[in-house]
Parts: C-alpha cells; structure tokens; sequence
C-alpha cells in the first residue's frame, strides 16, 4: 500500500471543455436566429373562403348545465344538448369563451361556423380573433359542430 494520499477538491467546479461551450452557444443563438426568421417571414394567417354560408351561433348555459345554441342572426334556437352530451364541443367553447373573458370580452357574442374547401369546418370568434380547423379533431369531434349545421336545415 502506498503512504501517498490522494487528494479530490470536491469544492471545485466541473471542467467543461471549452469546445463544448462555444456549441451551445452557438446552438442556442442559431435557435433564435431560425426562430425569428420563420417569425418575420412568414405571412399572416387568413380565413379560407366559405364554400356554404357561414353560420353565426350563440352558446347560453342554462341553470341545470345544458348548452342551448341558437342561431344568432334569427334568435331561432337549433338544439339543446344535454350536460354530459358533446364533450369535445363544449371542451372547445370552454376554451374559446376563458380566451374572450380574459380580454374582457362577453361570453355571449356569437361564434362563427364557416364550413370551407376540402371539408374543412372552421370555428371562428370574432371578438378575439381565435380560430379553430374542427377537421383536425376527427370526423367524430368536427361531427359535433357539423351536426348543429344540420339541425339548422343546412345540409353542406
């Protein structure tokens, strides 16, 4: 056995390899650099056009949690869906309607349903500029809002 004790500074920071320092830098602002480009590059997105006509809906709560819609343009009430019906529809309006109360908005402005190219059914608010592709969800989800199209007598 050796007398020589052998000594660890445990205080002592970690060597890091300078090489490895200067890539991450170097991949950290190249990151921001890519990020800014696509930002400033990148045109605005804009509604596709209607290939129906555009339907404008108000949602109200009633006291026992059903969802009455209505057609906001007539007053003429669509449907009525029940509390534990349509879940993706009112995740949805949940969602859109917390967006419109943070920015001091009423909850009870109408909503836009534009069905446009290709199948695709867009969900649109106007007080807050938000809108939503209901295609992206699945024919079962969008099936949701289409039906409401349906209910009101337009078969797009």
């Amino acid at each position: 056995m050796s007398d020589t004790a052998h000594f660890h500074d445990d205080d002592a920071p970690p060597h890091v390899p300078r090489w490895a320092v200067i890539a991450a830098g170097c991949l950290m602002l190249g990151t921001v650099a890519l990020a800014t480009i696509s930002r400033l590059t990148t045109p605005a997105y804009t509604l596709p056009p209607a290939t129906a006509p555009i339907m404008a809906l108000r949602f109200l709560q009633t006291p026992t949690q059903a969802l009455i819609v209505q057609n906001a343009a007539t007053g003429k009430q669509i449907t009525t869906l029940a509390p534990s019906a349509d879940a993706f529809l009112r995740t949805t309006l949940r969602t859109m309607i917390e967006a419109r109360l943070a920015d001091g908005f009423s909850r009870t402005a109408p909503f836009l349903l534009i069905p446009a190219a290709h199948g695709v059914l867009m969900l649109d608010d106007p007080t807050t500029g938000e809108h939503i592709d209901l295609q992206a969800f699945g024919p079962s989800n969008s099936g949701q809002f289409k039906a409401l199209m349906h209910d009101n007598g337009d078969n797009s």
